[in-house]
């Protein structure tokens, strides 16, 4: 047995044929006789040989790679997220690589490194503001959950935020609130922006002042919902309604309402954002209405979208935007306001 890394070579003159033929054995073309297929096939196993993988990857001129970039995955969003992604893509042969980025410069980073150099394209719940970097990777892309105004070139997939927080809104003023708190995360470019923009607007179209004392913005944390809607409720004149951002948000703020002695829909309301399937348990048994999304259809949607550029590789077009709705959950967390 040759001592140190077996190659191509060796396998072939083991195999009694060519390099050449090999390389189309590994590569499953369907002209090769199928006797020198098993023969090559037995020297492969006999010898132990791995095939490059970075040189099978260039024969092919693709890697069957898909790399999916989130920000973290300690949030039941992306779990099912990336769940749903992997799944799809085994569909079409692909494995999938999931990395997650503290900050944007370890994004920018990243994003120039040889796995996403060799990937076939990206799935990206970017961390960065600024589109520029995202664009200059040169591979097919589709954005998750993100947006960029002006954005002419990069595919994304996103909820109606908008709509959700300006519906949301509007709801606690007609149970009468003019008093409603906000709590945001800032991740998420585009994102924060829409459903600030969406409750901005709610408030506008009532008649009610933008109070800066019922608006925090910070990041998308159960232990934030926690801290803030504790600060909110001590106010000498606290607020009658709180929105919770998203879901871990939303499970903080449930949490300080409940360590203050009060009860979502009886001594307060609230109104919770991006339920996912992993909350519904929890966001039922306290009568908590939100927002839900299906992240199983953002993720499918953004599988389609990848493979559809993936497959025109090459070829100019503008940017696709799919923006999905979210589905309003009403249970018994809002009520009128005490007097």
């Amino acid at each position: 047995m040759k001592k140190g890394k077996i190659t191509i070579k060796d396998v072939a003159e083991y195999a009694s044929v060519s390099p050449a033929t090999v390389s189309r054995v590994l590569n499953d073309y369907k002209w090769i006789n199928s006797e020198v297929k098993e023969r090559v096939q037995k020297a492969i196993d006999e010898l132990h040989y791995v095939p490059d993988f970075t040189a099978k990857a260039m024969v092919r001129g693709r890697s069957q790679v898909v790399v999916v970039i989130v920000p973290i995955i300690d949030n039941h969003f992306f779990t099912q997220l990336i769940n749903t992604v992997i799944q799809e893509m085994k569909k079409y042969g692909y494995y999938v690589v999931v990395y997650t980025t503290e900050s944007a410069d370890e994004e920018c980073s990243f994003l120039g490194s040889s796995i996403c150099q060799m990937a076939d394209g990206i799935l990206d719940a970017t961390s960065l503001k600024e589109l520029s970097p995202l664009q200059n990777v040169k591979k097919p892309m589709v954005l998750i959950d993100r947006y960029f105004e002006g954005n002419t070139t990069i595919d994304c997939v996103m909820n109606r935020n908008y709509e959700a927080l300006y519906q949301g809104t509007e709801y606690l003023i007609r149970h009468g609130h003019n008093k409603i708190a906000f709590l945001v995360g800032a991740e998420g470019h585009g994102i924060a922006e829409e459903r600030i923009r969406g409750f901005r607007d709610g408030l506008q179209a009532h008649g009610l002042p933008w109070r800066e004392e019922y608006f925090i913005q910070d990041c998308w944390k159960t232990e934030a919902g926690i801290r803030y809607a504790s600060r909110l409720l001590e106010l000498p004149d606290p607020p009658t309604a709180i929105i919770a951002g998203n879901n871990t948000l939303t499970t903080g703020v449930l949490e300080a309402v409940r360590n203050h002695g009060m009860t979502p829909g009886g001594d307060i309301s609230m109104i919770g954002f991006e339920e996912c399937d992993e909350d519904v348990q929890a966001f039922a048994r306290h009568g908590i209405t939100s927002f839900r999304l299906d992240t199983s259809a953002i993720a499918s949607c953004a599988v389609k979208l990848l493979l559809n550029r993936m497959e025109q590789s090459g070829k100019r077009a503008g940017a696709r935007v799919e923006a999905l709705e979210l589905n309003f959950i009403e249970r018994t967390s809002v009520c009128a306001p005490s007097l």
